[in-house]
């Protein structure tokens, strides 16, 4: 079952990377924004540049597995898109090209509504993790009933 993920996150890092070859290929290309839509069904991925222009379009053969053996395929479709785009190697192809900060890669559906944001980059910030406040609001509680139970 490793392998078959290794190879996944391989085939979707080679998708990422081709996509940002053809950005770099354009003349005069500055993006804001990459969208990415998955069509379940056909385990079909399209990713378009901020102005709904198709980069690339390409199956994910490994999604079939994923497929099988999931009971949430969409939510583990998005978990294997997020580790790819969160490998350091695919962070410094896209802080290679040529982008207005904040620019983020965005998953959204047929009708180009946004389902969720998959990763931000920006070189002058660093963006935290969706979860981090809520386990830094869980940390913080515990502290504090620690504290105040000391005093009693």
């Amino acid at each position: 079952m490793e392998a078959t993920k290794e190879k996944l996150y391989s085939d979707i890092s080679s998708v990422f990377a081709n996509a940002i070859e053809t950005v770099r290929t354009k003349d005069d290309c500055t993006l804001t924004d990459m969208y990415v839509c998955v069509k379940y069904d056909d385990l079909l991925v399209v990713i378009y540049d901020d102005s709904e222009n198709i980069l690339l379009q390409e199956t994910i053969d490994g999604w079939d597995d994923l497929k099988e053996n999931s009971e949430n395929f969409e939510e583990a479709v998005i978990d294997s898109l997020k580790y790819v785009l969160n490998t350091d190697s695919i962070k410094q192809k896209f802080e290679s090209l040529d982008f207005v900060g904040p620019f983020s890669v965005i998953l959204i559906d047929d009708n180009f509504e946004q389902i969720c944001e998959l990763v931000t980059y920006d070189k002058d910030m660093i963006y935290l993790e969706d979860d981090f406040l809520d386990k830094m609001d869980k940390e913080l509680d515990e502290f504090f009933e620690k504290l105040m139970s000391d005093v009693e």
